[in-house]
């Protein structure tokens, strides 16, 4: 399987490149990168087989480009799977080594146990004013 993934990695990186020439090798507007080439591309295939060829082979570089992009993000989500870092951590550990709830010291002073004693209202003991 990790040899697909480098395989399918490679040729992904390699489509993408050159996808990227073909699109900036396309004439624009002002001429793009087309223009750099000059009269070559227009005697080896006159000036508009040159730009529907190119065109195509960018059609298909970027449906081959969208099918790759697909196939490695299924095989990429097909081997984590759906669980979190949490729950992989919490079922690789054992269930004895978890402190319990009551176990955990966190800083604050522990609340006194109540008393059968009545409550204390400090304003009824005030008498020396």
């Amino acid at each position: 399987m990790l040899i697909l993934k480098v395989l399918l990695t490679s040729v992904h990186v390699l489509v993408s490149l050159v996808l990227i020439v073909s699109i900036l090798l396309q004439a624009s507007k002002g001429g793009g990168l087309a223009s750099t080439f000059g009269g070559q591309a227009a005697s080896v295939f006159g000036p508009r087989s040159a730009a529907s060829a190119l065109s195509t082979v960018t059609r298909y570089l970027a449906g081959v480009f969208l099918v790759l992009s697909f196939t490695l993000s299924m095989l990429a989500a097909g081997s984590f799977g759906p669980s979190s870092v949490t729950q992989r951590v919490l079922e690789s550990s054992p269930a004895s080594q978890l402190p319990s709830v009551e176990d955990l010291d966190l800083g604050a002073p522990s609340a006194p146990a109540p008393s059968d004693e009545a409550p204390v209202n400090p304003l009824e003991g005030s008498e020396g004013r």
